[in-house]
């Protein structure tokens, strides 16, 4: 997708480099350097980055289909995903 001198992209780790983008919430910087791939892998989340002409990731963002809330959820799954009040939810297997 182009636009606006960006191109849209499905974030992919081995490609896109995380460590040189600095947004203005530091919290959100830590979620895409640390946590955002663990969130794809357990298909919680699936993330995209807006890629300058130059290739550098200028935004991101993250879609789920719905949420559920954590403490809801069995034991055992909870152990297993990560610890947000509600924790996102994929309808595919």
């Amino acid at each position: 997708m182009m636009g606006a001198g960006f191109r849209v992209a499905a974030l992919d780790t081995r490609v896109h480099q995380r460590e040189g983008f600095h947004g203005c919430v530091p919290a959100l910087d830590r979620y895409l350097l640390e946590q955002v791939s663990q969130d794809v892998q357990r298909r919680v989340a699936a993330c995209f980055v807006a890629l300058a002409v130059d290739g550098r990731i200028a935004g991101f963002y993250t879609l789920a289909a719905a949420s559920v809330p954590l403490a809801g959820l069995p034991e055992a799954l909870q152990r297993k995903l990560p610890r947000y009040a509600a924790v996102p939810v994929n309808d595919t297997p």
